[in-house]
């Protein structure tokens, strides 16, 4: 079983509609009876039970199936309120949509999850390469897939050349060597194991993540006789929109809040090398001035 979280927030349902679950739908050379896609509100409530745009989300769902003539079973798709913490990167919602799989469905220690942004989009054959990916034996398993990121702007297209070789925590406390939310392809059990998203960050959290889930498969494989296993696929599968809309790290005074806390958390675990070239990047990109 696969299940597809998708964290949908700033009323962007026409992203939603034709973006990111129109991409979903489309996947292809996988069995749709086996993809489960959860939809997780996180707009604003507005001190009410459900926001504003709850039930035009159950609407987009209900017209784009009629539309794509999707069966019953193909696809089948939850929408679900974000009940943890709101508006942080989509923490709090990538939790809720986590903790209704295991809720709902049995024998979810064995099915993957993918998780997408409302405003980023699959290629058609994202789903069907990752599962292929996999292989479990009594001796080891894939803890997680990732692909290639294709970075769009409004003029420019880049593929992120990301490689097994980059998957280390000194990477992801250096920068980002191209991981999102987006391509993160991860057995659910793994993800449970690791706590989920720290919901404590309002961004920087697929760096912190992906920290946290490195240093697991290092202790899981010094202990247990089956390992852990990462993969990347050296093909852009996923296209993350890198637009000037509203977005988490478009807000230069929440990015300063996520890389306190981030160097707050981390900073003793690495050289003071690695910290300097950390903190240039982050005044490069987000103008950021470290104060201890």
């Amino acid at each position: 079983m696969i299940f597809v979280i998708i964290a949908t927030a700033y009323h962007r349902n026409h992203l939603l509609k034709e973006r990111s679950l129109f991409s979903v739908y489309h996947q292809k050379n996988i069995n749709p009876n086996s993809v489960k896609i959860i939809i997780v509100d996180d707009n604003d409530r507005m001190n009410q039970e459900y926001s504003p745009a709850y039930f035009p989300i159950k609407q987009i769902v209900i017209q784009l199936r009629e539309r794509l003539n999707l069966t019953k079973t193909a696809f089948q798709t939850y929408v679900i309120k974000n009940t943890r913490t709101q508006h942080h990167s989509g923490t709090g919602a990538w939790n809720t949509g986590m903790y209704f799989i295991t809720a709902l469905f049995p024998h979810w220690e064995s099915s993957y999850v993918a998780i997408l942004d409302d405003d980023d989009e699959y290629c058609s054959d994202y789903l069907s390469t990752c599962f292929q990916s996999i292989q479990k034996t009594e001796k080891k398993c894939y803890a997680a897939i990732f692909c290639r990121l294709i970075w769009k702007t409004e003029e420019t297209e880049v593929v992120h050349k990301l490689t097994r070789d980059l998957l280390t925590p000194q990477h992801f406390f250096i920068g980002n060597p191209g991981v999102q939310g987006s391509n993160l392809f991860i057995m659910a059990k793994v993800l449970l194991e690791i706590g989920g998203f720290d919901e404590t960050f309002p961004n920087t959290t697929d760096r912190e993540l992906m920290i946290r889930l490195l240093d697991e498969i290092e202790r899981h494989n010094q202990v247990s006789n089956q390992k852990y296993l990462l993969k990347v696929v050296e093909k852009p599968l996923v296209i993350h929109h890198n637009h000037s809309g509203k977005r988490v790290n478009t807000d230069i005074l929440l990015k300063k809040v996520g890389l306190d806390l981030f160097y707050q958390k981390y900073r003793d675990r690495f050289s003071e090398q690695d910290f300097l070239k950390s903190l240039e990047r982050a005044k490069r990109l987000f103008q950021y001035e470290y104060q201890p």
